[in-house]
């Protein structure tokens, strides 16, 4: 037998084959690497935004509207006892006795605009045993610049800003952190719980907000948000709408302050 080996052409043509089939392994294996990046790019805005909504629908279930009852009841039973003797004809000159007692200072708040929401929770957890905080805080959401996570210039960011202590300005102070990056669109929207309101886009409890939303919170909280990385190749904007219900709004009717004029025998909600 005689040994015979490849021929010029037969090896010319095996090293165009296996020059062919390295080029397509070669780009398949960039095409996966690239895929892989856009994918975990994706994954990662995905779970940047429902984070976000999440730590926003915790903090918005929590709202804490703060009423004192007991203040309400003690002073609506001394206006009725002063009412009886004065019915019954009886002299109530010189100091009264049970004199009403002065309205608790107010500190809880909702501050609703259009791009921005500050509001008392009660969704505070303390981190260090023993430490004088309660579950009361201050929390903020409003849209403000902050650099990238590449370090390359900045961008918008939805911040979240805390604090531990409840004061008279619920929308300053506290510390900030981002939660959400390369945010496109932040979007609030508020409702009371009858059937005929409409969506609005301010809700403020204090003296600037409207007549019928002071001392008073939204029953629910419409969320929008849409974040897009400006840094991909083709960048895809995810957004996501969620309507949040505010657990105890506390906005009963004999809750409520007595209109300019009006007497506390004659509030709604209770019968003399």
């Amino acid at each position: 037998m005689k040994n015979r080996g490849f021929t010029l052409v037969e090896v010319m043509i095996s090293m165009l084959i296996m020059s062919m089939l390295t080029v397509l392994i070669s780009t398949s294996i960039r095409t996966a690497v690239r895929n892989k990046k856009s994918l975990e790019k994706k994954i990662e805005a995905e779970t940047d935004l429902y984070d976000s909504l999440r730590v926003i629908k915790m903090d918005l279930e929590r709202a804490f509207h703060y009423q004192d009852v007991f203040w309400e009841i003690e002073n609506l039973a001394i206006q009725q006892l002063e009412n009886e003797k004065q019915n019954q004809g009886q002299n109530q000159g010189g100091n009264r006795q049970g004199q009403p007692r002065q309205p608790p200072i107010k500190l809880t708040q909702f501050l609703g605009e259009a791009a921005s929401v500050h509001f008392t929770t009660l969704n505070h957890f303390r981190t260090k045993y023993n430490a004088p905080e309660s579950d009361q805080m201050e929390v903020g959401y409003f849209v403000d610049s902050c650099d990238r996570r590449s370090g390359n210039g900045t961008t918008n960011c939805l911040w979240r800003r805390s604090s531990p202590q409840i004061d008279d300005e619920v929308d300053k102070d506290g510390a900030r952190v981002v939660v959400a990056y390369n945010v496109k669109k932040f979007a609030l929207e508020y409702r009371s719980d009858k059937e005929q309101d409409e969506w609005v886009d301010q809700w403020r409890s204090d003296n600037k907000g409207r007549a019928d939303h002071r001392n008073k919170f939204p029953n629910f909280v419409k969320v929008s948000l849409e974040i897009e990385d400006s840094e991909a190749r083709n960048p895809k904007p995810l957004s996501q709408t969620m309507v949040v219900a505010v657990a105890f709004p506390n906005n009963e009717p004999h809750l409520q302050p007595p209109a300019q004029g009006q007497g506390q025998g004659n509030r709604p909600g209770f019968t003399r």
